[in-house]
């Protein structure tokens, strides 16, 4: 079996999806593979270990996106949650620390991302979430899927140590009369004054 096709079947066997029954593991396992779109596990199984060679590549990568798009994060493991869809720039959730010298917010990354709020995230909107766990995983999604991604925050902090490394932006002393007139423009903008 190719090392590839065993990294698939070992993250596919240790998966959570939200709103399983508890089933034996062999239930568990076939249930999967059912919301995977194959008819039991066998047949999943099968699949994988007969993939076409010369499009394995492909194969894998869009097991691993059904895989993400499913998966619930462990109970134990902090995430935050990323997004970017122009393939270049990547948002996130975050927070106010700050202001800079030149009166703009200073914001972090908020961490804490949860199963609860991922289930409720995709509850009530249609674009996918992903949850990451492994770094083939946060390459192709940062390379190929795009949309939304809960990252394990330590993950999160080795690739993109730059959104969080910004407490050195903050002044004490921000420009008040700059953020007051900046604040104005963009309620004038919005049509709020």
């Amino acid at each position: 079996m190719r090392s590839s096709t065993a990294s698939i079947l070992s993250t596919f066997k240790s998966m959570e999806v939200a709103n399983a029954t508890k089933l034996k593991h062999t239930q568990y396992l076939n249930y999967c593979a059912q919301l995977l779109g194959y008819s039991d596990y066998n047949h999943f199984k099968g699949c994988l270990e007969s993939a076409p060679s010369d499009r394995i590549g492909d194969f894998h990568t869009a097991l691993m996106k059904k895989i993400c798009a499913l998966r619930v994060p462990k109970e134990e493991m902090e995430h935050v949650r990323l997004s970017h869809f122009d393939g270049t720039s990547i948002s996130f959730d975050s927070y106010f620390i700050g202001w800079d010298k030149h009166g703009n917010e200073v914001r972090v990354p908020r961490t804490g991302y949860c199963k609860l709020a991922i289930i409720d995230f995709r509850t009530y909107f249609e674009l996918p979430l992903y949850v990451i766990e492994a770094e083939a995983e946060l390459s192709a999604w940062q390379w190929n899927w795009g949309a939304f991604a809960a990252v394990p925050v330590a993950m999160a902090k080795a690739h993109f140590a730059s959104i969080f490394n910004k407490q050195h932006l903050v002044v004490d002393n921000p420009p008040l009369d700059l953020i007051k007139r900046k604040i104005r423009r963009k309620q004038k903008r919005s049509g709020l004054i």
